[in-house]
């Protein structure tokens, strides 16, 4: 890898982990998912530095070429992250039904009182 890709692909990865870690000091991802994206970019940052990782890794793993494996890695990953959010979303979705139910029955009530 060219040295001067090396060093423009540090300072993008440096540039997206500062940003995230802006954007959870705002308050606008949580912690969690903060976290996530952050080892992402560590793993990123790593690959850069030291680009043999993932042909030894492919070697050891089996495949024949180490793009194979850096795909197959990010597919993983990007299920993984659905899969959190999925579980977020259904959360959220229970909580709001739980809620508007609570509420009906709150609105029943204060119906009966002002009656």
């Amino acid at each position: 890898m060219a040295s001067n890709l090396k060093v423009f692909l540090i300072c993008l990865i440096v540039l997206g982990i500062y940003m995230i870690f802006s954007t959870i000091k705002k308050k606008k991802l949580s912690m969690k998912y903060g976290m996530y994206w952050t080892l992402v970019g560590l793993f990123m940052l790593m690959l850069v530095i030291f680009p043999n990782i993932i042909e030894w890794l492919a070697n050891i793993c089996g495949f024949k070429e180490a793009p194979n494996m850096l795909f197959l890695i990010a597919i993983f990953l990007l299920f993984y992250i659905v899969f959190n959010i999925y579980t977020s979303i259904s959360k959220i979705i229970e909580n709001n039904k739980i809620m508007a139910q609570e509420l009906s029955i709150l609105k029943k009530e204060l119906e009966k009182k002002n009656k």
